[in-house]
């Protein structure tokens, strides 16, 4: 496992991650996936075998982490944006009670599944459990937040 690597899972491990972490880790997921289908990756992309990226996602299945920082802040505008008001409709009693995000898996989108994309357990204030979501940008062909588990 390389020192990117290292440093994601440490950070899952310690039970909380930030912006970069989930960033970071979508990088490498996405990095490892496009090596192991026998695509080329950026010279700056940092990939690791199967065995790695394995220990990190049962790490993350494992720990659950916590969400920190400003990606918290950035998740509640957007689920409670009016935009996305219909699509959320099913969790609307929820959305006013969110304060906690944790990160749950990535899923792999896509037509050949190399496209990862985090998935957050949405949790209120006392700790309770509201929702499973993951946000596809416009830009990855997605429509926002789409809730896949209440």
């Amino acid at each position: 496992m390389n020192k990117t690597a290292q440093k994601h899972l440490a950070a899952i491990q310690s039970g909380t991650i930030d912006r970069s972490n989930v960033i970071g880790l979508r990088k490498l997921i996405n990095a490892s996936e496009r090596k192991y289908a026998g695509w080329s990756i950026g010279v700056t992309a940092s990939a690791v075998d199967l065995d790695s990226l394995d220990a990190i996602e049962s790490a993350i299945a494992e720990h659950l982490p916590r969400v920190t920082g400003e990606l918290v802040e950035t998740g509640i505008a957007q689920l409670q944006n009016k935009r996305y008001a219909r699509q959320l409709a099913n969790v609307a009693e929820h959305l006013q009670d969110v304060a906690q995000f944790r990160l749950a898996r990535f899923d792999r989108i896509g037509r050949n599944g190399v496209h990862s994309v985090p998935v957050y357990r949405a949790y209120d204030s006392t700790g309770g459990y509201l929702f499973t979501f993951r946000n596809i940008p416009w830009q990855s062909g997605g429509n926002g937040p789409e809730v896949i588990g209440a």
